[in-house]
C-alpha cells in the first residue's frame, strides 16, 4: 500500500507565492484609491514655510529668520513624517 509523501518546503513556498499573486491585485487596486494625507500637509506646510522665508528674507533681509523658518520647518516635517512611518502617530 503507497504512503503519500509530505509536500517539501519548496513545493510549500511555491504554492503560496502563487496564492499570495492572485489576492494581490485586488489589494493594490485598494491602496492606490487611498491619498496620503499625512504627506500632503506636509507639502502644504514646506511651502507655506517658503512663502514666510521669503516674505522674511525680500522685506526685511533677515537672513537668520529665514534660516530658522526653513530650518524649523524641515526639521519639523521630518520629525512627523518619520513618526508616523514608524507608527506612532
Amino acid at each position: 500500500m503507497p504512503n503519500r509523501l509530505p509536500i517539501k518546503p519548496r513545493a510549500q513556498a511555491i504554492e503560496a507565492r502563487e496564492a499570495a499573486r492572485t489576492r494581490e491585485p485586488a489589494q493594490s487596486r485598494k491602496r492606490d484609491k487611498s491619498i496620503d494625507w499625512f504627506a500632503l500637509w506636509a507639502i502644504s506646510l514646506g511651502i507655506a514655510a517658503v512663502v514666510m522665508a521669503s516674505i522674511a528674507y525680500f522685506t526685511v533681509g533677515d537672513k537668520v529668520g529665514t534660516l530658522f523658518i526653513l530650518g524649523g520647518t524641515a526639521a519639523l516635517i521630518a520629525l512627523l513624517l518619520t513618526a508616523n512611518e514608524r507608527g506612532y502617530l
